[in-house]
């Protein structure tokens, strides 16, 4: 069935939601249970929603300033969040090429392209970021990236469960207690008054993205939406061990970083139930957004957008937040919905990525896109009419708690994933969906990893690009030691430096 076609005389409006760390299954149009998402699945059925969509980089700022700028994070240098992008990619984003055209681009919330105060805009021609992180200074870093360093640990990873629950909305400005609500109710509030300033302009074509930071950590919601799953109203993660000797040894390090230490059975209720509020809770911002463009009459000529910059574990493996390449986590929901989008189409063949988000959002614009980019827009993949894409998806990782890189290609049923300092791990996901067999060191795989290690030696070279991402994050010593190329802890810094080092870090949060 086909959606309605774009209004005669009117170029669409392009609106693009992005959430921040949501789980690629846990909406209610995948069935996922108990969860309540009305306003996506109003989306989904009136658009064209895939299962098999991915991020190119499993955490925040890597991943947005590569689908900003359609480009892979080797090829910006993109390694880690507080790293700016280039001044020469922010003039190629897609944001500035609309821009350039003549057609207007808005941001209200996060991007999370890493600048200085008074410079953090990646091409828009409005720019409206609540919570701005500042990129490191001096870049490249003279200061080893502290996370990466063999033997750290993260002791607030336990807190984040520890504390998961409900909490008082008179507090809104308190983020202990209501995580990042705030901070999304004053995106949601200013994006309602853009569309009411659009609706009476009856404006020239607009293009609007709209970044939320639910459901992100710390899991913390309004009471209302905790109490909607606490405490039965819960799907219990699979191979939630704490520690989890089976999976993959890269892995085995991640959790252990994490300190997740004992995780009762209370302590997932608790978090995964405040992790589907935050869901539930932004689901019904998007409804008030959906509604202002009907009652503005944007709605039928607009397309819109919804995914997130990657996904959350949330317990599955025994792992939270992102970081690794399992599905939860470098998984994203996509709908797109929109003039001559069919309707109630599910795609379950085809891997894409974020890296298409570029391509396509130029492409609804009737904007040509900056040749040799590798993604492809998925309009003629969701019309079904003739196109030309790459059967792959890759994925990299140069950021916090993996002492070494890892990158990931999925290609047909399969994903393949090769570490810096471990085996690779090979999962036939259409099989084993929850990724509980690895086939790494099946010696009937023997041929299929070497295609995928040839593969992926002709997309980048690993671990050139690695030591790349490694020199400008500090960590390699002046002696020409690779830091992280041990299970030894760091012991090249007088006691208490690499704590000034990483509080330091973390204060590049900021309020503007």
């Amino acid at each position: 069935m086909r959606n309605s076609q774009q209004i005669p005389g009117q170029r669409p409006n392009i609106l693009i939601i992005c959430s921040d760390q949501h789980h690629p299954a846990m909406v209610g149009y995948r069935q996922y249970p108990f969860l309540e998402t009305p306003n996506l699945d109003r989306l989904a059925c009136e658009g064209t929603h895939f299962t098999r969509a991915y991020a190119n980089c499993a955490v925040c700022g890597p991943s947005r300033m590569s689908f900003m700028t359609g480009k892979y994070v080797h090829q910006i240098d993109s390694w880690s969040n507080g790293v700016p992008l280039p001044e020469e990619e922010k003039q190629k984003t897609w944001a500035a090429r609309l821009d350039q055209n003549g057609i207007e681009s808005t941001c209200i919330g996060k991007i999370d392209s890493a600048g200085t105060v008074d410079d953090h805009n990646p091409g828009f021609t409005y720019f409206d970021e609540p919570l701005h992180r500042t990129a490191w200074d001096p870049y490249p870093r003279e200061l080893p990236f502290v996370t990466r360093l063999p033997g750290y640990t993260r002791p607030a990873s336990r807190r984040f469960l520890l504390e998961a629950g409900g909490g008082d909305v008179a507090k809104i400005d308190d983020r202990q207690e209501l995580g990042f609500y705030g901070h999304d109710r004053e995106v949601t509030d200013k994006t309602l008054a853009y569309l009411r300033e659009k609706g009476q302009a009856k404006s020239e074509p607009w293009v609007l993205y709209v970044g939320y930071l639910y459901p992100h950590w710390p899991y913390r919601v309004p009471q209302k939406y905790f109490d909607m799953y606490y405490p039965e109203r819960v799907l219990m993660p699979h191979d939630a061990q704490f520690p989890n000797r089976d999976i993959h040894p890269a892995m085995q390090e991640w959790q252990a970083s994490n300190v997740f230490g004992e995780v009762t059975e209370d302590m997932l209720r608790r978090t995964i139930a405040a992790y589907c509020g935050m869901i539930t809770c932004m689901d019904d911002m998007i409804g008030e957004i959906l509604d202002e463009l009907q009652d503005q009459g944007l709605y039928e000529n607009t397309y819109i957008i919804y995914t997130s910059d990657h996904g959350e574990s949330m317990g599955e493996h025994g792992l939270f937040f992102k970081h690794c390449s399992y599905e939860g986590a470098i998984g994203v929901p996509l709908v797109i919905k929109g003039p001559d989008i069919p309707e109630g189409e599910v795609n379950t063949d085809t891997p894409v990525s974020l890296i298409d988000l570029y391509p396509t959002i130029l492409d609804m614009a009737g904007v040509d896109p900056e040749p040799g980019l590798p993604g492809t827009s998925w309009l003629p993949l969701v019309r079904g009419e003739p196109h030309e894409r790459s059967e792959r998806v890759f994925a990299e990782w140069h950021g916090p708690q993996l002492r070494g890189a890892y990158y990931m290609i999925v290609r047909g049923d399969y994903k393949y994933t090769w570490y810096e300092f471990h085996p690779p791990s090979l999962f036939n996901v259409k099989e084993d969906p929850k990724e509980e067999r690895d086939l790494a060191s099946d010696i009937e795989q023997a041929d299929r990893l070497r295609v995928f290690e040839e593969e992926l030696r002709s997309i980048v070279d690993p671990k050139a690009t690695a030591l790349r991402a490694k020199r400008d994050l500090g960590l390699i010593a002046p002696d020409g030691t690779d830091m992280t190329d041990s299970l030894i802890p760091w012991v090249g810094f007088e006691d208490g430096t690499l704590e000034k080092i990483q509080r330091a870090d973390s204060a590049r949060h900021r309020r503007l």
